[in-house]
């Protein structure tokens, strides 16, 4: 397929074949009961539509479902991250627990900053997690976040 060459008959070619589109689309419509829409520009840039039930009805239903899409990615996306960073901060956390404050060492000045610098990172973080869930979190998760609070909790006593 290329170009028609001529104006005279791609403007012909354009007519014959929006008839035909329309029909198929109407064709479709009414064999699958989905909503169809199409928008055609001529290269004078008059727009030519089809829609049923009407090509409005189409690109508002069109344009929501793609925000919702949009958004329940983003949310998924988010939620699947922080719940990530819990997992790896709860990690971290116990790791430092058992490293650091599990020591039988004796502890000086230096090493309790040190200590008292890590916990509030890891405040820090756990907070800024818990914003980005805002609250809603699944069951299974919460167990995640409650071993992190309890350890943050152990490393501030």
């Amino acid at each position: 397929m290329k170009l028609i060459e001529s104006k005279e008959a791609r403007t012909a070619a354009f007519s014959k074949r929006k008839k035909n589109l329309g029909e198929k689309a109407k064709e479709y419509s009414n064999l699958t009961g989905a909503d169809v829409g199409f928008i055609l520009f001529t290269q004078a840039e008059k727009p030519h539509s089809y829609g049923s039930p009407s090509i409005e009805k189409v690109i508002d239903k069109f344009h929501e479902l793609k925000q919702n899409d949009s958004q329940q990615n983003h949310t998924n996306m988010s939620k699947t991250n922080a719940f990530e960073a819990f997992e790896d901060l709860r990690k971290e956390v116990q790791a430092f627990k058992e490293k650091d404050l599990d020591s039988a060492m004796p502890i000086n000045k230096h090493m309790l900053e040190h200590k008292l610098k890590h916990f509030e990172a890891y405040k820090s973080r756990l907070d800024k997690i818990k914003k980005e869930i805002k609250g809603d979190v699944p069951a299974e998760q919460f167990k995640f976040i409650s071993e992190v609070v309890l350890d943050l909790e152990e490393m501030s006593s």
